[in-house]
């Protein structure tokens, strides 16, 4: 009879799984279309990291551990383990379809947990895809935040788990939020922000059930015990955050500078995620159609069981406004890792599902009615039969209703249609060519890479991290070193033959000229180009094809795809293990015998008291946009780029050529400070020398090279916070410390107040009479200019860039008659340096560059001591003796997380077994 009322009623009977189907690929075809243009086939690089690839990323796992940290140079531990297991058995396209599967995982197990508070199936679905598709997620799909989306994937399911250990006695719910937290927190303080709120709300509502909150604590127990690697490393962040530092105070200000209720309530308020503002979420007014969902999520307010989530809602939105405003200080300052929340993704992750099932929970209230029954047929009972018995008149309204939301949220997804805004914010700058890969495997020695821009030495870092390129500077003198990877370059386009013996000499085996590659620097002629404070090569392939083959220095090789490989004629190879000569430990005193600033601040309103006077700042709408804002300590200069050409404040000043000034640069954020030096007036043909600092590295000190400089200080596209800056007249030394104290000493050197090993002579460099009495060390150094009296000269060669202008060519009679003096040939005579008494210990000496640590071990009859404070030195041993003969902690924590996950998946199956024993029991005694 029900048959024939549906067959007259002309409405088919529909199962719940076909109505699920359809759903699904409805959003699949959305999404499909969202992607359309994105590459496959090619390894996908994750923001700023590499791609880990094949049995790579399982060696950074394995291999890479030492204590601090684990030693592991990315945070997020078992994310490479992840990508190196799927890489080495799918290869590239498997990385691919997993990073593509997210978003679609993130929406079926949305569906699964809806459940519990959405009916209506096809209401269900929209609300996913508003949980899958919205500019939170669209932006770290951008941005390429992976460990972020694996741990939005799984949080419905972890959330459906948690439910389940409330509402029913077996221990197998415990079992699986474990799991599911232990595989898919990959970010553990990111997990911790998106559970916390509805663990405790759980807690509240079992606080008469003392198993069920014994059960809670044990599923978090054990997810933290199946996340370990990357929640140690959480809590050793945890034991160290410091509240007051200005980066996390910079960083905090920037990421919530769009939380306005709005933004936040259409899940566009991290500022954090440039995408957002990119794609239009923060920029663009026709994104108010997002407050779509924040309003259908209202309908729902009446029922009762939803109240909690509009509670965590409403909390998290007040947070965030709150703490752009300030209001929310004095949390991070009484209480160090709420620090962790100065990117609020970690809170829109909660807040995506609150909004997401509020949406589904108001849409479904609205649709249905006075009589609270949706109009159209969503299952077989017999409910869904009776909502035919109105006739078609509902179910048309509801349909329409559903087609004007559909409409809004397309709208609301429309700024990501293509490759959802992969091609349009990163460009082909997002993934890592495989015909890279193949190429760099069969590569041995230091490469030089051609053109050499940001994200080629982003893809290299993974692909070839042995090459010759921005970390050369670091790496190869043991301090920052910018201006020699400058001028290494610079000879290079002028000339490739002049620099090849230098290459040569530094191990530099192969020149690679890349045909087609990243980004936009392959216009012009072969030049060195200065971004965020570091050089690259731009230039045409072509040219450089061009020069090396008219070089005799370099030989082609072979060409594959899209590179040509040109191998440098005497190359030699260069281990990581170094070996110096001698060894002492130094002592130095705290602070020089003048260092103090002289003379008036020659930048005019250098702290902003008076507005922009005296700078020159961009005043138009497309660029940098610069506002003086006030402050605590007073007023401050605002620079931020989103969109046009960027734009530095600048400002010009008389000095005095040779004269040191001391640069003092309150300042925050990405960005760069220029100095230009010309001889006259300013213009391009009396420019003499153009100096270029990262903000977070700006010397003390400059030499003035010319009488005019220009200072200007540029955002890298981002927000730039300007405090004061003064240029002041000093004297050497330039700076204080270990390190440039032990600057252009020969040998390896021991910092004496760290070390307490008995290997080495004392050292004492520019100490005075009374500390060399206490120190009495067994060699000492003295800088001329900290002594004598006479006319400076200022050169980068001498030991601290200043000597002193001997009269007569006479040493004075402070320098003792043993001792060895360092002097340099001037036009008006000699220049003292520097001199030395005693004798140095030039013993050979090996040099492990990796963090001090006294369980690497070399031979019985080698010597072990500290070097440079950090690195591990060795008198008498070679460096394939040396051995780590660590990794105790290293051991317990992989034993323990790996033994936690043996006996949770076998508690699984023990459980699965009996639980299938027990319906065949059923089904048996059903049958008799």
């Amino acid at each position: 009879m029900t048959r024939r009322l549906d067959d007259l009623r002309g409405h088919p009977r529909i199962a719940p799984r076909h109505v699920h189907a359809l759903c699904f690929a409805v959003f699949l075809l959305v999404y499909a279309y969202l992607l359309r243009g994105i590459t496959i086939g090619q390894l996908y690089t994750f923001g700023d990291f590499p791609p880990f690839y094949g049995t790579g990323g399982i060696e950074k796992f394995t291999e890479v551990w030492v204590e601090q940290g684990l030693g592991f140079s990315y945070i997020y531990h078992v994310l490479p383990l992840y990508m190196g297991a799927v890489t080495l058995v799918g290869g590239v396209l498997a990385q691919n379809l997993l990073f593509l599967s997210f978003l679609p995982m993130g929406y079926l197990a949305f569906v699964v947990f809806a459940r519990r508070f959405v009916g209506s199936i096809p209401v269900r679905h929209l609300a996913a895809f508003v949980y899958a598709i919205n500019p939170l997620t669209i932006g770290e799909f951008v941005n390429g935040g992976m460990a972020a989306l694996i741990g939005y994937a799984a949080l419905p399911l972890l959330l459906h788990y948690l439910y389940d250990i409330v509402d029913t006695d077996g221990w197998e719910a415990t079992l699986k939020t474990g799991a599911v937290f232990g595989a898919t927190t990959v970010s553990p303080w990111l997990g911790f922000w998106m559970v916390a709120p509805f663990a405790g709300y759980l807690v509240y509502r079992a606080r008469d059930a003392p198993r069920t909150i014994l059960k809670l604590c044990v599923s978090g127990v054990l997810g933290v015990l199946l996340s370990l690697p990357s929640v140690h490393h959480m809590l050793q962040r945890a034991l160290g955050f410091s509240s007051g530092q200005s980066v996390l105070e910079t960083t905090l200000a920037w990421n919530y500078t769009e939380a306005s209720v709005l933004s936040v309530a259409r899940l566009a308020g991290n500022h954090g995620v440039m995408a957002m503002n990119k794609l239009g979420y923060n920029t663009d007014p026709a994104m108010l159609v997002g407050l779509v969902i924040p309003g259908i999520a209202l309908l729902a307010v009446r029922q009762r069981r939803l109240h909690v989530y509009y509670g965590i809602a409403g909390s998290i939105i007040a947070f965030m406004v709150l703490t752009k405003y300030g209001a929310t200080t004095f949390l991070f300052e009484v209480f160090p890792p709420v620090w962790s929340l100065r990117n609020p993704v970690k809170l829109q992750y909660p807040l995506l599902v609150c909004l997401s099932i509020l949406f589904g929970a108001g849409l479904e209230t609205a649709l249905s009615g006075p009589k609270n029954r949706v109009g159209w047929p969503k299952t077989t009972s017999a409910r869904s039969r009776l909502a035919l018995t109105d006739g078609g008149a509902e179910m048309r309204n509801n349909a329409l209703v559903v087609g004007l939301v559909m409409l809004a949220l397309l709208a609301y997804a429309a700024p990501a249609s293509g490759a959802l805004g992969l091609e349009e914010i990163r460009g082909d700058g997002y993934y890592v060519p495989q015909e890279q890969t193949e190429l760099t495997e069969n590569l041995d020695g230091t490469v030089m890479w051609v053109p050499y821009g940001y994200t080629t030495q982003l893809r290299l870092r993974h692909a070839y991290p042995n090459h010759l390129g921005i970390k050369s500077g670091g790496v190869l003198h043991g301090i920052q070193n910018t201006e020699y990877v400058s001028r290494l370059f610079s000879e290079f386009t002028d000339d490739p033959e002049s620099v090849r013996p230098q290459l040569a000499r530094q191990g530099v085996k192969y020149v690679v000229v890349e045909s087609d590659p990243p980004e936009d620097i392959t216009f012009g002629e072969p030049r060195v180009v200065e971004r965020w404070g570091a050089p690259w090569l731009w230039g045409s392939p072509e040219d450089y094809n061009a020069a090396l083959n008219e070089s005799a220095g370099y030989d082609y090789a072979y060409t594959s795809g899209e590179y040509t490989v040109y191998r440098v004629r005497d190359a030699t190879d260069h281990e990581r293990i170094e070996t110096s000569e001698g060894v002492h430990r130094l002592y130095y005193p705290e602070s020089p015998d003048t260092i103090d600033p002289d003379g008036p601040n020659l930048v005019a309103n250098g702290d902003f008291d008076d507005g922009l006077e005296g700078w020159w700042s961009w005043d138009g709408e497309n660029g940098t946009q610069t506002t003086v804002v006030n402050t605590t300590d007073g007023h401050a200069v605002e620079m931020v780029t989103e969109s046009g050409d960027i734009y530095p404040i600048a400002q010009e000043t008389g000095v005095s050529r040779g004269q040191p000034y001391e640069l003092t640069l309150d300042a925050a954020g990405s960005g760069n400070v220029f100095l230009y030096w010309y001889n006259g007036t300013r213009s391009a043909e009396n420019l003499v020398e153009r100096e270029s600092y990262a903000l977070d590295d700006t010397p003390q000190t400059v030499v003035a090279q010319g009488s005019t400089l220009s200072i200007r200080i540029r955002p890298n596209s981002t927000r730039v916070h300007i405090d004061r800056v003064a240029l002041r007249e000093t004297t050497y030394p330039r700076d204080v410390g270990f390190a440039s104290n032990t600057d252009a000493v020969p040998g390896v050197v021991i910092d004496g107040r760290q070390s307490n090993e008995s290997v080495g002579l004392a050292v004492g460099v520019n100490l005075n009479d009374s500390e060399a009495a206490q120190v009495d060390p067994d060699v000492r150094i003295r800088d001329a200019e900290t002594v004598l009296d006479g006319e400076l000269v200022y050169d980068e060669d001498y030991r601290q860039g200043v000597g002193v202008l001997l009269s007569d060519d006479e040493l004075d009679d402070v320098v003792p008659e043993d001792a060895r003096a360092v002097t340099f040939d001037h036009p008006d005579g000699v220049v003292l340096d520097y001199w030395v008494e005693g004798e140095f210990d030039d013993r050979p000496v090996t040099v492990l560059y990796t963090s001090y640590d006294e369980r690497w071990e070399g031979p019985e009859d080698a010597t072990h001591f500290r070097a440079y404070g950090w690195a591990n030195g060795y008198i008498d041993a070679q460096p394939s003796e040396i051995r780590w003969t660590g990794g105790t902690i290293r051991r317990w924590v992989v034993n323990a997380w790996a033994g936690s996950w043996v006996l949770t998946l076998g508690a699984l199956g023990v459980i699965s077994v009996r639980k299938r024993r027990r319906r065949a029991r059923q089904w048996d005694r059903a049958r008799l």
